[in-house]
């Protein structure tokens, strides 16, 4: 049940940093250091995961929701579809932590 509880709070945890570094403006944001504390966060489950392949795997989780719509669709001046195209990488980038640390 602890394990659960931590889990959920380290999931909780790792929501937060991901959505504070998305609503800064994009070239002022520190990627280096927001994936730096999510691997500090999963050092805690034996994963020892280098902050910059953290941020590709993301990237690429973000890249996924882009493939999976066609270009002429992609609307990249409306916040709600990139605000969308956030929430599914966090949504995946969360799923990919679970399968690592189950």
């Amino acid at each position: 049940m602890w394990i659960l509880i931590t889990i959920n709070k380290d999931m909780d945890s790792i929501t937060s940093i991901l959505n504070e570094t998305l609503n800064i403006t994009p070239f002022k944001r520190d990627y280096d250091t927001s994936f730096g504390k999510i691997a500090k966060i999963l050092k805690r489950y034996n994963l020892n995961e280098n902050p910059r392949n953290l941020r590709f795997r993301f990237t690429l989780f973000m890249q996924e929701f882009f493939d999976s719509i066609p270009q002429d669709q992609w609307r990249l001046k409306d916040p709600i579809f990139i605000k969308q195209s956030e929430e599914f990488a966090i949504r995946k980038f969360k799923e990919w932590i679970l399968d690592q640390v189950s």
